[in-house]
């Protein structure tokens, strides 16, 4: 037996469901998220499973339970999904390693590829986010987060705090939201997110190979990702990824045609853009940006950036 329920107020849309068929629920969970072939076996004499969900186009926040022990392939290809685990066990299997979801920790699960789930009792928040909304405020229409990678303390705090401060607001379906809170709300969660968790440069996705030098360079393009903001240079990055400094140069240039110099310049550059796109025009300086990704001197900061990006920092920050 099923118990449903779906209603709309403003541009969100309210969904409950609550059942004890397994098939039904596979239907279901399946439609969101692909399963293919999934493997299911009884816990426990009778099965539960429960869903709500409140959404729009740009974002959901949903919750859900599957008291069964469920192995399936999934994939979801047009949003972005953050899922923490509040009761049960979860395996992730993503590229030949597996993770397994700790108890309200947040992370993002796999983009526009398959994997493996492994779920046990599950009780399971997500957050939905469209991948077109999300790349419109970075600027970037090839930007994807790099999956299953915790965030930072600080990362945890930025996501937090959003989850607390408007989680309510936005599940409350009895008050209207006028359309500009409605779009203020998704795009607070958008942008925790993108500071939150970590992000897949396209550097680090260029590097193919399992060998212990891939491996290696895979460690420096992380390294130089996480502390690019500090004043980092080549010895620093050599030591995070195992490598003498020649030995980084040399395997930079083999796969990426880059020295340390120019993979760090153009993280910096990335990064410095992703904040002018959706920084406030009023309170955000392009000096200020500048200096918090390490370039000292404004004009030439300024003249790199237009050689990238084909814009000004200061044409990036006024199409926000």
């Amino acid at each position: 037996m099923t118990a449903s329920s779906e209603t709309r107020t403003d541009e969100r849309y309210f969904r409950r469901l609550v059942g004890t068929d397994v098939d039904q629920a596979l239907a279901f969970f399946g439609g969101d998220y692909d399963f293919r072939a999934p493997s299911v076996r009884r816990t426990r004499q009778q099965t539960h499973w429960d869903f709500a969900g409140v959404g729009d186009e740009r974002m959901s926040l949903r919750s859900s339970r599957f008291l069964v022990d469920l192995r399936s392939d999934s994939r979801v290809d047009d949003q972005f999904l953050i899922a923490w685990l509040r009761s049960g066990s979860s395996t992730i299997t993503h590229d030949g390693e597996s993770y397994d979801l700790a108890p309200g920790v947040p992370v993002v699960l796999p983009f526009a590829s398959t994997y493996e789930l492994h779920h046990r009792d599950i009780a399971l928040n997500l957050v939905h986010l469209d991948a077109g909304f999300v790349r419109s405020l970075t600027g970037d229409d090839d930007f994807t987060f790099d999956v299953m990678r915790r965030p930072t303390a600080d990362g945890t705090r930025v996501w937090q705090s959003v989850v607390r401060s408007y989680s309510s607001t936005w599940l409350d379906v009895d008050h209207e939201l006028p359309a500009t809170a409605e779009r203020d709300i998704a795009e607070a969660f958008a942008s925790a997110a993108i500071a939150a968790f970590p992000q897949r440069s396209r550097w680090r996705s260029s590097v193919t190979g399992n060998g212990p030098e891939h491996e290696r360079l895979r460690r420096a393009l992380e390294y130089v990702h996480d502390h690019a903001r500090e004043p980092i240079g080549t010895p620093e990055i050599a030591a995070a990824a195992g490598l003498s400094p020649r030995g980084l140069q040399q395997s930079l240039r083999r796969h990426l045609d880059q020295t340390p110099g120019e993979l760090l310049r153009a993280v910096r550059l990335d990064g410095a853009r992703a904040d002018l796109k959706r920084g406030d025009r009023d309170g955000t300086s392009v000096a200020d940006v500048a200096r918090a990704w390490g370039f000292g001197h404004l004009g030439r900061f300024s003249a790199t950036y237009r050689a990238r990006f084909g814009e000004l920092p200061s044409e990036s920050l006024r199409s926000r």
